[in-house]
């Protein structure tokens, strides 16, 4: 189990372009530690830019952004593994690596990744290459990675994207209990009426007209949706 540590992440006045093309502009937002928080917004709008830009794997080009008083972009990728882990929306497909390989470059035993596997996964999946696997599955096998990782932040972009209907259902029964655990889950997603009744997420942050704005986290995903529509 992840140990709730007093983390603050700030964004500070970011700018993000890609090109010429300007993605955000001056946005912020703030996210402290502990339970489940939302980037919503329009295809196109920026969340996966800004959820990489946060996890210090995309570049800025205008503030900031700092994780417990430490410059994201300023830490080693050592540091930034202590820190925080990060699931791709797209899983690996290149990969010749066995899964079990791949959970225990993150895992501190090989009972431990197995026991991780059988959670997240199929434990018989653990001898299967990760380029045989489907999207769904891959996408799974890097959920249960990035818990294994044990840093205190998780960030994933588009987590259900590849699962079909049950998985969906209990990837989120699994985010719930990961961050009931202490681990803080940032997520970019369109999925978030599966989170209806089934816990309140910490914060919801729409990203429009290349800025951050605050949601209300204890109204209804409806509602999110409805502001997004305006």
């Amino acid at each position: 189990m992840t140990e709730a540590i007093s983390h603050l992440l700030e964004v500070n006045r970011i700018d993000i372009r890609y090109g010429t093309a300007t993605i955000l502009q001056a946005a912020e937002l703030s996210i402290s530690n502990g339970g489940i928080h939302l980037l919503v917004g329009r295809n196109g709008a920026g969340k996966s830019s800004l959820l990489r830009t946060m996890a210090g794997l995309q570049p800025l080009q205008g503030g900031s952004i700092v994780l417990n008083g430490r410059d994201v972009h300023a830490m080693s990728s050592a540091e930034r593994a202590q820190n925080l882990a990060f699931v791709a929306s797209t899983p690996p497909r290149t990969s010749q690596l066995r899964v079990g390989e791949v959970l225990r470059l993150s895992a501190s035993n090989v009972e431990r990744a197995s026991e991780v596997l059988a959670q997240y996964g199929d434990v018989a999946w653990a001898q299967q290459r990760m380029d045989a696997l489907s999207d769904g599955q891959a996408q799974r096998v890097m959920f249960a990675r990035a818990v294994l990782q044990e840093a205190p932040w998780i960030f994933m972009d588009e987590p259900t994207a590849f699962l079909d209907v049950p998985s969906r259902r209990a990837f989120w029964t699994r985010a719930v209990q990961v961050a009931k655990q202490g681990t803080t889950l940032v997520l970019a997603t369109h999925d978030y009426e599966q989170l209806a009744g089934a816990v309140e997420p910490a914060s919801v942050h729409l990203i429009e007209a290349m800025k951050v704005v605050a949601l209300d986290p204890k109204e209804s995903p409806s509602d999110w949706t409805e502001r997004m529509e305006r």
